[in-house]
């Protein structure tokens, strides 16, 4: 039963030029998985619809075709074994891309190790993870945490209250947080988890506001992010705290409306950049997904753009082997909507971040930062 059903999650995408991999490598197979329901669910629309669109960009401008497969892992490691399963067993994918978080990723990154399957994470990384088959061309945990607390503690921020979700993503980023505060001579005054699908922040809510903070960085993940911001929003002893958020992204902001005024957030992305390919992503991703908005989709859509410049690399001809993929994924880079994102060392790539923040509406300001190319600074353990 449990493998009927997992293979019912996997739904295969439209074709992009052809239904299967060429046998001579013209063609190559890519198995995209991700949380298409579940507890992780708010960001599927995005992370599908960026995939999607860097596919018809790429294959417009005449790169190597591409056909994917769609896998749901269902917010659930278990799930994402076996989408992957069936991905390495039976559509006989050349790699694997996604958008899962910690446990999901890891689920299915060994499932394809066993076969020498190279496996691409888009998200942002839940930890410093280095593996001989894992590429991450998402922000590692120090891309996304160090621009944001550094600013925050350039504009005076000194006392810090760190509040996120009981996993893996949440904890390696306030490791990284609390030795940056120390280093410039902050505190960490308070520090809480709590499990996905929380419905009730008010007890950390109430620890905030009494523990002498003058900063909360919150790491809340999926839904329950604009639950917690609901709350916090609605408690009169948080009116003068400063919030810096890592998981904010575009949607939650709108969802947020007032109630996520003057959170601050990093990202790669501006969607007032006038560059040839903003203008190409900002027209696929409209075509692919009109209800998804840019800034909600930009980290699969440059992921997959990165990916594509990387395979349209590899010798014409014979199919190529894993290990042929894997070099080329290790030494890519390319033009995208935010910038130039560059393949480097540990498998990470260099991209740029900048600091938003958050208006009265739950729409971004004007950029309050910009590092041009953050490097990921990786500190590798399997």
């Amino acid at each position: 039963m449990l493998g009927a059903a997992a293979a019912s999650l996997l739904l295969p995408l439209t074709a992009c030029g052809t239904s299967e991999a060429g046998a001579d490598g013209s063609t190559i197979k890519i198995g995209y998985i991700a949380p298409l329901s579940g507890t992780a669910a708010l960001y599927a629309g995005g992370f599908t619809g960026g995939v999607e669109s860097a596919v018809k960009v790429h294959e417009k401008s005449g790169g190597r075709k591409l056909v994917l497969k769609k896998g749901d892992d269902a917010s659930d490691p278990a799930t994402s074994t076996q989408v992957c399963q069936r991905f390495v067993n039976q559509d006989h994918v050349d790699l694997i891309v996604a958008g899962q978080p910690a446990a999901n990723a890891q689920a299915c990154r060994a499932v394809a190790a066993a076969r020498k399957i190279p496996y691409v994470s888009f998200a942002t990384g839940a930890t410093e993870f280095c593996f001989p088959n894992m590429w991450n061309y998402g922000p590692s945990p120090k891309q996304a945490a160090l621009p944001l607390i550094e600013y925050l503690l350039a504009h005076g921020s000194k006392r810090f209250y760190l509040v996120g979700t009981d996993s893996a993503s949440p904890k390696a980023t306030f490791a990284i947080v609390r030795s940056q505060v120390e280093a410039h001579g902050g505190t960490v005054v308070g520090t809480g988890y709590e499990p996905l699908g929380t419905s009730d922040f008010s007890p950390d809510i109430s620890k905030i506001v009494s523990s002498g903070a003058d900063t909360v960085f919150s790491a809340v993940v999926a839904g329950d992010n604009i639950t917690y911001h609901k709350q916090f929003a609605a408690n009169a002893g948080t009116k003068k705290l400063v919030q810096g958020d890592m998981q904010m992204v575009t949607k939650t902001a709108r969802a947020l409306g007032s109630a996520a005024a003057g959170v601050v957030y990093a990202g790669p992305y501006d969607p007032s950049a006038r560059n040839a390919a903003n203008t190409a992503y900002v027209a696929a991703l409209k075509a692919a997904a009109p209800k998804v908005n840019p800034g909600d989709a930009i980290l699969p859509y440059q992921g997959m753009a990165l990916v594509g410049k990387a395979l349209d690399g590899l010798p014409k001809g014979a199919k190529p082997t894993s290990a042929a993929i894997g070099k080329a994924l290790s030494s890519a880079a390319t033009d995208t909507p935010s910038g130039t994102l560059t393949a480097g060392a540990n498998r990470y790539v260099t991209m740029p971040m900048r600091i938003w923040k958050v208006g009265a509406d739950g729409a971004a300001s004007s950029v309050l930062q910009t590092v041009p190319s953050a490097d990921p600074s990786v500190g590798c353990r399997q």
